[in-house]
């Protein structure tokens, strides 16, 4: 038989009840031609629609739904590439007839073109899995692309669940129940820590409401913890100003009480420097504020006169170790 063209591939169309014999296609060019091996004719002619050589033929058998009641129809598709990056799906009907059938009445073999893909690429090969869910392209450039169907043609339809509807305490509910696989990896949530009142304030950018209620756990740590951080967000200012008296006697407390002391004395004497700053125009105003500002000043003078007797008996230490270590100079330059 002659083609009319170089022929680039052959594909054997498979023998029906009424065919004994095969039908082979031919792709030469960009037509496809089906022949009748034992009598040499060509049986039908397939609309490729392509317009570089064809390169690629394969048959596809697959099965469809019919509908929900499970029912399944068996078909077949011939695909064609080329040379322009064409996939070209055609329909297979009527095998059993034309020339060469024990069915005279029956029409000829017929390849409608149903649809086509685009690839980048001339394509060179094709090859479908055996269940006919992946099809896979080989290019000219070398890279071979795999297309695979989103859902699996054939396969029994699950069916679904039926959802709660939103806002219904089913919804709410949903998944609760749901068990894990085997080879599930579960991770158990741990319950989080509640953040303290002055924590949640910070969050929310209060600091002067978050240094009241540290003041109001009557922790000297807590207080700290929250003055060390404003100060880190230089907010100090921020939640030390705009106070009244209520709101001002506890910080005053605090501060007076803790100053002296040295694990605390580098924050506390910043505060109490800003607390002067702030409150000292109105100072005289309140008996009560008055009194604590009075303690505070107390404590700062009774601090710095200890710290004055400590240096004086540093000075005096340095003498003494200065005198010894000129003795014992002169007692080594005498031996």
């Amino acid at each position: 038989v002659d083609h009319g063209s170089p022929v680039e591939a052959l594909l054997v169309l498979p023998a029906t009840t009424t065919r004994p014999a095969p039908l082979v296609a031919s792709a030469g060019g960009t037509s496809v031609k089906v022949w009748d091996v034992l009598t040499g004719t060509c049986v039908a002619e397939v609309p490729t629609r392509h317009s570089k050589t064809i390169t690629s033929l394969i048959l596809v058998n697959a099965v469809r739904d019919v509908d929900e009641t499970g029912a399944q129809r068996k078909f077949r598709r011939l695909i064609t590439g080329g040379l322009d990056g064409l996939l070209r799906i055609h329909g297979v009907e009527n095998l059993e007839g034309g020339e060469g059938s024990s069915d005279a009445s029956a029409p000829p073999p017929q390849f409608p073109y149903l649809h086509g893909i685009y690839t980048p690429n001339p394509i060179t090969a094709l090859a479908v899995s055996p269940d006919s869910a992946r099809l896979v392209i080989g290019t000219s450039n070398g890279m071979v692309a795999v297309r695979q169907r989103t859902k699996l043609m054939g396969q029994p339809k699950k069916k679904r669940k039926a959802h709660p509807k939103p806002g219904t305490y089913s919804y709410f509910t949903r998944g609760a129940d749901a068990e894990a696989d085997a080879d599930d990896h579960v991770v158990v949530e741990g319950r989080r820590r509640r953040l303290r009142a002055y924590d949640a304030m910070m969050r929310m950018f209060r600091y002067g409401d978050a240094l009241d209620e540290a003041l109001g756990t009557r922790d000297p740590e807590a207080v700290m913890a929250v003055l060390e951080e404003l100060g880190r967000r230089r907010g100090l200012s921020h939640a030390l100003s705009n106070r009244d008296e209520e709101t001002l006697e506890p910080l005053l407390a605090f501060v007076a009480r803790y100053v002296a002391r040295p694990r605390y004395a580098p924050v506390l004497v910043g505060v109490a420097g800003m607390l002067c700053d702030i409150y000292g125009p109105v100072v005289g105003q309140s008996e009560v504020i008055d009194e604590y500002f009075e303690k505070l000043r107390r404590h700062v003078s009774e601090e710095c006169r200890v710290q004055k007797k400590l240096l004086r008996l540093v000075g005096q230490i340095d003498a003494l170790m200065y005198a010894a270590e000129v003795q014992a100079a002169s007692e080594a330059q005498e031996e």
